[in-house]
């Protein structure tokens, strides 16, 4: 606990904690015989409070300590949320109001300076005294207002309530309860609706809160998150009068109150190091302090490894730069869209594909205004084909080691360039980036720039069974999610082909690689692209193990554990995403745990009109099999013969026979067999 909330826990005598002990463990026979309802989000289920609201079983417990031992005095502050309405944000502006400073906040979590009563003070058996506390004693709770102590309301102390569009909140809480656990949407929204959330249900909790402040204005002030986002130098002052603390004229002249919004920010609190690497205890668990900052954490890292020149553009370039975005934003408007499945719906480019509108829009900057030079390699991927993985790998071989993905996500080293560098207005300046420049794009072949081509430059493209890639996109099996799922299936066998088309006409420089087969053998896989990109490892460095030790740090499972893809954070166009939201299990033949038959029927009927007559051929798989990727040598009479339900004896160049399902996928003009895996 920081030294700001100096809680008088140590002096308790021996009887004093036994008589606690017994006052939990009683509330905790009763809660044990509340209602519970399930939640799939985290270990336990959820405990109905009495009064009508649900939270894990302790909090209940707590709830009931709190309401009977803490008596609330007239000059007492209480600040309360609904969870995930912009907790941590008011906890630090407020605290920083009453002390007129923000330096507490490099030292300490504003979780900290101001711990919550329920998962904080009143734990582990503790009936603390506050007494010591000095006033005005800023004390912080989720706990619904029927729940609170009665002395709250008798004693007329001050209450400040902030609340958030359910919608947002919802989300909030989805995004944040999916790092402790994966849960689904669908079954999370139900929940949500039905009341049953972590201090739920929201709509009751808002109102008992909103009823207060109608009766009682002068002592409940109710906020919204949205007010505050709007205006908050004036809703910091509206607070800091409420709670007696108004900015007076002369603090106002020398930016007393502007200067804690700055450093109240969530931009600027989630880059200090004690909420970049520091934790927190709650409950009886110790969590992160970076996971409270969804949407204030940076990719810092690209600032040096990914040097754009954007924070030293020029004002005039900037406003040249912004003009150029607002035209294409203009024209962007103009193109067909399509339902997409996310918040946003998808653009159709005028070279077929889809995508958001600012995705299509940073593409055509890109393809005017990004010049590729004859030493660059572009990696290519169609969105959820294994692109984690190949950067770590492909960075990894190019510079000889894999140590800086222990501090850096694979997305903050090889940044994608229409979702992290060609954002937010800026034209990046990126002839600074040493060569060879690793460059990462999920754009299509035909609407990259025409330098890309004509310079002669490397293309790495990695594919991946369209299943798979659709699948990961998700979607609840209803008739639009099954447009949507196939409109990415769609866009995923055009990308592949446009790029094997490209790879078949000059495959010195393009490299088409497969998920499946960087599976089946990463470390030959590895060589062959470390080989590709001029980069070979010498016999010297396969003795010493240099490639096998990089296949070993950038394997899934290796990442996934490290502490930055953990609880680490980067930003993509205009949103913060958690790096553990890119590793998943990667398995071959996963979208079985995804698709409905419906669905991979239909995949099916597509790949086989689309890849007809390139060499590429799809053929549906047999049930007994995972997807592979089977290349054959001059094997288009084969192809034309297979039929559905026959397996094949297939004559190879290294004069072996193997017999092979039609479950696979054929690709013309390769040596290079892999037999599917029994499940």
């Amino acid at each position: 606990m920081a030294p700001s909330f100096p809680l008088s826990f140590a002096p308790q005598s021996a009887d004093e904690a036994t008589a606690h002990k017994e006052i939990y463990d009683q509330l905790r026979q009763a809660v044990e015989t509340f209602p519970t309802a399930p939640n799939s989000s985290t270990s336990f289920t959820y405990s109905r409070h009495p009064d009508g609201w649900y939270t894990f079983p302790e909090g209940v417990v707590s709830a009931m300590v709190i309401k009977s031992h803490l008596t609330a005095r007239t000059t007492d502050i209480f600040m309360v949320t609904f969870p995930k309405s912009g907790t941590t944000w008011l906890k630090a502006l407020l605290h920083s109001a009453l002390h007129r400073r923000a330096d507490d906040l490099a030292a300490h979590s504003p979780h900290q300076l101001v711990p919550f009563l329920e998962t904080q003070v009143f734990i582990k058996d503790r009936i603390p005294d506050l007494s010591s506390l000095p006033a005005p004693r800023l004390l912080m709770t989720h706990i619904p207002s029927q729940s609170l102590p009665d002395s709250v309301a008798d004693s007329s102390c001050k209450v400040v309530y902030l609340c958030r569009d359910p919608k947002d909140c919802f989300i909030s809480l989805w995004h944040f309860l999916n790092r402790f656990r994966p849960w689904d949407i669908n079954e999370a929204h139900r929940n949500f609706c039905d009341g049953v959330s972590l201090f739920g249900p929201y709509w009751e909790h808002v109102l008992g809160y909103w009823r207060w402040h109608v009766k009682r204005p002068s002592q409940v002030l109710f906020l919204t998150y949205e007010e505050l986002t709007t205006d908050t130098l004036g809703q910091l002052r509206r607070l800091a009068e409420f709670v007696g603390r108004p900015f007076m004229v002369k603090e106002q002249e020398i930016e007393v109150d502007r200067k804690i919004v700055e450093a109240c920010a969530m931009e600027s609190l989630s880059r200090l190091e004690v909420n970049q690497s520091g934790t927190t205890d709650m409950v009886d668990k110790t969590y992160a302090n970076n996971i409270f900052f969804r949407r204030g954490v940076c990719g810092l890292f690209m600032a040096s490894s990914f040097p754009l020149s954007s924070a030293t553009e020029a004002a005039d370039e900037a406003k040249a730069h912004k003009k150029i975005y607002n035209q294409l934003r203009q024209v962007a408007e103009t193109f067909p869209t399509a339902p997409s499945g996310i918040d946003v719906p998808y653009s159709h480019h005028p070279d077929g594909w889809y995508m958001t509108t600012a995705g299509v829009v940073s593409a055509m900057v890109i393809k005017s205004h990004l010049t590729a030079r004859a030493t660059d390699i572009f990696l290519v991927t169609f969105p959820k084909s294994g692109t984690t993985w190949i950067k770590a790998l492909l960075y990894s071989a190019l510079h000889r080691r894999a140590d800086e993905l222990v501090a850096h996500s694979p997305h903050q080293l090889v940044p994608f360039l229409e979702s992290q560098v060609f954002v937010k207005d800026r034209i990046p300046d990126l002839s600074s980036l040493p060569e060879p420049r690793l460059l990462m794009t999920h754009i299509p072949s035909q609407s990259l720039p025409d330098s890309v081509a004509a310079s002669g430059c490397k293309v790495v493209y990695l594919c991946r069974d369209p299943w798979i890639a659709s699948s990961r996109f998700g979607t609840s099996g209803t008739s639009s999610g099954h447009g949507i799922l196939m409109r990415h299936t769609g866009n995923s066998i055009m990308h592949v082909l446009s790029y094997w088309n490209w790879h078949v006409e000059r495959p010195s420089e393009v490299l088409f690689l497969t998920y499946e087969e960087l599976a089946a053998d990463t470390l030959g896989h590895l060589r062959c692209l470390a080989e590709f990109v001029g980069r070979p490892f010498t016999m010297e460095e396969q003795d010493a193990g240099v490639d096998r030790k990089i296949v070993e740090i950038c394997a899934m499972e290796s990442l996934s554990g490290l502490e930055m893809n953990q609880s680490g954070m980067t930003n993509f166009t205009e949103k913060d995403v958690p790096n553990n939201t890119v590793f998943r299990r990667g398995v071959v033949g996963d979208w079985r745990n995804h698709l409905t038959p419906e669905m991979a029927r239909r995949i099916d009927e597509i790949t086989e009109i689309k890849f007809k007559g390139s060499g590429l051929r799809l053929i549906a798989h047999g049930t007994k099999f995972h997807c592979v990727l089977c290349r054959l040598l001059n094997s288009q009479n084969l192809l034309d013969a297979i039929h559905d339900e026959e397996p094949w004896v297939v004559y190879t160049e290294d004069m072996t026979f193997m017999v092979i399902p039609v479950s696979v996928l054929f690709m013309k003009g390769s040596t290079h067999l892999l037999l599917p895996k029994s499940p």
